[in-house]
């Protein structure tokens, strides 16, 4: 995240990079196309158009946003908040924008957004072989804790429960 992305910025959602300001707005059904298709892109068991509509229609606890740059959706975020916990369910980033901050400006969106809802704890599956969403959580404070095994289909494979706990003083 560039060091001059202002407060209000920060307020908005929207963050700047060398390559443009990223804006993270709520995810629509007018979005989904774009939204498959770097789902498909990115993973060999991708959700289809209705698992996204799905998301979107359950209201509730659901929290689903989009990074967009240029009016073009870039990245996309799927999680579930209820009472004090959360679960993140999809995370992806268009290939050409990969390793650019965006994933990361996506979490973090997330996180400050469970931490004023009370949130304790977020937990998450990552297929076991997938070395970099593995150390990106790693880097973000989120510790192994279980593995689900034969998790994902296509290929079939375990998935590792990953979990970050949030700082009691910062919730309520």
């Amino acid at each position: 995240m560039s060091a001059a992305r202002s407060h209000a910025d920060e307020r908005r959602g929207d963050a700047v990079d060398d390559r443009g300001p990223i804006r993270i707005v709520p995810m629509t059904v007018a979005r989904l196309d774009e939204i498959v298709a770097i789902e498909r892109a990115t993973f060999s068991d991708p959700w289809s158009r209705e698992m996204f509509r799905s998301e979107l229609e359950l209201g509730g606890g659901t929290y689903a946003r989009t990074a967009e740059r240029d009016a073009r959706v870039i990245g996309y975020l799927c999680a579930v908040l209820v009472a004090d916990e959360a679960h993140l369910g999809n995370l992806a980033v268009h290939p050409a924008e990969q390793r650019s901050g965006v994933g990361q400006i996506l979490l973090d969106d997330l996180l400050r957004t469970a931490i004023r809802h009370g949130v304790a704890r977020l937990t998450l599956e990552v297929r076991e072989s997938n070395e970099i969403a593995r150390k990106f959580y790693h880097k973000n404070d989120f510790i192994d804790v279980a593995i689900r095994k034969n998790y994902y289909r296509s290929p079939v494979e375990d998935a590792i429960v990953m979990l970050r706990g949030l700082p009691e003083e910062k919730r309520g």
